[in-house]
């Protein structure tokens, strides 16, 4: 990728990244469909657990342990004990596993050394990491779901780790995901666990601005366990943005926002409820 091209070119070498899971006729078939996607998965995500194992593959619990751990036995996976994840585990990159994923995703893989497999965790985000590898791997199913609703899903994705790589300017706004919907459009995903203050979301109402009219992205969808989080969200959203068109910079004669960026954001800014429910059963019950 040259550092000239635009964003979403930028993102192509991680669309083009496989992850389809073709379930196969017979059991070989079906262990290399999964061993693969695994693999690629952990190395994208940085982690898996065995809830989002078991969820994808349509497997049981115990099942889910055999294949990690199958994966572990073979040198490709480590484990980590963890009350921060929702089965008290989440598995990584050996060093193995990185050449594998390597050779599997046709991406430079990153592998850092460490005495203990924890400390190539971030530990403190992980919870909330977990939850955005469930809904990235979920919209990629949606086509499955046959819920009569508009939503399309996506089919392909830049993971947030991925994001940082390609977006490294301050002005920009670090999401947690980039996806591909059905039509081409690149939206940016952000999971919201709790309400935040009218002044954090001005600030990162800038950055999504910024981000924008940059070309990183053409949507920003909010997801959340809570319906009300969601609300919440939206109308200091929107308080904000009229506060941010309506005051000027310090020092200047400028609005924080001109009506075009202000219009451009209320239009790119969706508030998709669809997950509330879901996300709620499997990760906080």
């Amino acid at each position: 990728m040259s550092i000239t091209d635009s964003p979403t070119q930028q993102y192509q070498n991680y669309f083009n990244i496989d992850m389809e899971y073709r379930y196969g006729t017979n059991n070989n078939q079906i262990g290399k469909a999964r061993r693969g996607l695994t693999m690629i998965i952990v190395s994208r995500f940085g982690h898996t657990s065995p809830m989002i194992i078991q969820w994808l593959y349509g497997i049981t619990r115990a099942q889910s342990l055999t294949h990690l751990n199958g994966l572990c036995r073979e040198g490709l996976l480590e484990y980590a004990l963890t009350h921060r994840s929702p089965d008290d585990r989440v598995y990584t990159l050996t060093r193995a596993g990185a050449m594998l994923a390597e050779q599997l995703t046709a991406i430079p893989m990153q592998f850092r050394s460490t005495e203990h497999v924890s400390q190539r965790l971030n530990l403190s985000t992980l919870f909330h990491d977990l939850i955005v590898q469930y809904l990235m791997l979920r919209g990629m199913s949606e086509k499955y779901f046959n819920n009569g609703d508009s939503f399309g899903g996506w089919d392909a994705f830049v993971t947030d780790s991925e994001f940082r790589k390609i977006a490294r300017k301050n002005d920009v706004r670090n999401v947690d995901g980039v996806v591909r919907e059905p039509d081409g459009t690149v939206c940016a995903l952000e999971m919201e666990h709790s309400f935040k203050t009218p002044e954090n979301r001005k600030n990162i109402l800038l950055k999504y601005s910024d981000s924008l009219s940059a070309g990183y992205y053409q949507k920003i969808m909010l997801l959340s366990q809570k319906l009300e989080i969601l609300k919440d969200a939206r109308r200091i959203n929107e308080q904000a943005v009229d506060y941010l068109t309506e005051n000027n910079r310090p020092k200047s004669n400028q609005p924080w926002l001109s009506e075009d960026a202000a219009q451009q954001l209320r239009s790119a800014l969706v508030y998709r409820t669809k997950f509330c429910d879901e996300l709620t059963e499997r990760f906080y019950r």
